[in-house]
């Protein structure tokens, strides 16, 4: 179990076998260690210098051996940590590049409606930086509640600032008004932020508009679910299905007051 762990954060099995063999060994030789692990020595001598790149492993001279030992395990959080800081860097990059890639599509394969499927909350996540390639304003019916019901909620907030600080990206946004919803604008968006515009929606009777949410851009329409354990989320691109959508939100709009 503890070998096949370190395999899925990326370590191949000989590395994930070795290291965990060497932190029962202790300070040793790659002759002592290339038999516990029943590897030969040249390939055992690869991987350590392997792990030694990865901080998993260190090694000195001694009397002109070489002994190597296996670094304390809080060293696998680190090297989480430090692989979380470059996909962070790198999702940033690319955001900024996805309308690059887009360029060199063929127009004609937006001819006719192409629909994607997005499966679990990093789909969910894919479906909202998807919004972020926006050209112009954003339309949305926001379900609030359900990204706070899935622990979320720091989530929205960084999309947020993307959004406004770096994209800067219009939205409108239709919400459910309740107490929790109108205390989350209240405390987390400046009311001089003209890129942000809210209406509140307290009807009952049109409540289950919030049971999923939409984001309408460009001529794309997003449908995000968030039941937890089902989360998934669904792009349709299409300028005619986006722009129907578009006159359905702003009639709506305009029925109510802010």
């Amino acid at each position: 179990m503890l070998e096949g762990k370190l395999a899925e954060i990326g370590l191949s099995s000989s590395e994930a076998k070795i290291y965990t063999g060497l932190l029962s060994l202790g300070h040793q030789p790659v002759s002592i260690i290339s038999k516990r692990v029943g590897l030969n020595r040249t390939t055992t001598y690869s991987i350590l210098r392997s792990l030694a790149k990865k901080s998993f492993v260190a090694f000195y001279n001694k009397s002109g051996i070489t002994y190597f030992v296996a670094n304390d395990p809080n060293c696998l959080i680190s090297y989480i940590d430090a692989k979380c800081r470059t996909y962070d860097y790198f999702r940033s990059e690319l955001l900024l590049l996805v309308p690059k890639y887009r360029e060199l599509m063929n127009e004609y394969s937006f001819l006719k409606p192409i629909v994607t499927y997005h499966e679990g909350l990093e789909g969910v996540k894919h479906v909202m930086y998807d919004a972020l390639n926006s050209k112009g304003n954003c339309f949305a019916c926001l379900c609030l509640h359900k990204w706070f019901e899935s622990g979320l909620k720091n989530f929205l907030l960084e999309y947020k600032d993307f959004r406004i600080a770096t994209k800067q990206i219009p939205l409108s946004a239709i919400v459910p008004d309740t107490p929790e919803v109108r205390a989350f604008f209240e405390e987390n968006y400046d009311k001089s932020n003209t890129l942000t515009k809210v209406k509140y929606l307290s009807d009952p009777r049109y409540q289950q508009l919030f049971e999923n949410e939409m984001n309408i851009y460009d001529d794309k329409v997003a449908i995000i679910h968030l039941e937890k354990g089902q989360e998934f989320g669904v792009i349709i691109q299409s300028k005619e299905i986006a722009n129907m959508q578009k006159s359905i939100f702003q009639l709506a709009w305009k029925g109510l007051e802010f």
